[in-house]
């Protein structure tokens, strides 16, 4: 399995390629400047999406279905693929109750693991987020509307930008705080 700071500079690397330099960070473009096409389908509820590699050309479909913070992650998600060299021709990722994946989310499958590693990483940099904290901290102490604050900003969702906290150190887990 890569270190998470090999997928981080990974991240990086691609979002400056693609001139994506700017908060939020528009996934379509990585993906576009990896030279992907990027579609939408109407999947069954559980699909996120999923990456093809064909004749030497690259698809991103993304569920249709799901909401813009979750395709823009899905997105991500299947550059990080492609970026971290993950062998395959076809990669599906499936949803389950708040979780992108259900492999990532029992921590059983490295590929998608790192997948969402990466996803983290694009499109909320590390930089980025203690530049926004900090700036946030001055005016808010509550974790839930800080949370809230940053995800909107970042266009991501809450549990997202959660757990990208956490995986930073910037923010304790949340049962952390019982």
């Amino acid at each position: 399995m890569k270190s998470r700071r090999a997928i981080e500079q990974a991240a990086t690397e691609a979002r400056r390629a693609a001139a994506e330099i700017r908060i939020p960070v528009d996934p379509v473009a990585v993906a576009m400047h990896l030279g992907c096409k990027v579609v939408q389908r109407n999947f069954t509820d559980d699909l996120s999406g999923v990456l093809v590699r064909k004749d030497g050309a690259v698809t991103i479909a993304v569920n249709s279905e799901d909401s813009l913070l979750r395709r823009r992650f899905t997105i991500a998600h299947e550059c990080g693929h492609l970026v971290l060299a993950h062998e395959g021709e076809i990669f599906i990722d499936k949803q389950v109750v708040n979780r992108r994946d259900g492999n990532s989310s029992l921590a059983i499958d490295d590929k998608e693991i790192e997948a969402n590693q990466f996803a983290a990483s694009l499109l909320m940099p590390r930089d980025a987020v203690v530049h926004h904290l900090d700036e946030l901290l001055y005016s808010c102490r509550n974790r839930a509307v800080l949370i809230e604050q940053l995800a909107s900003k970042f266009k991501v969702s809450r549990q997202a930008m959660e757990i990208r906290l956490v995986n930073l150190g910037l923010l304790g887990s949340p049962s952390d705080d019982d």
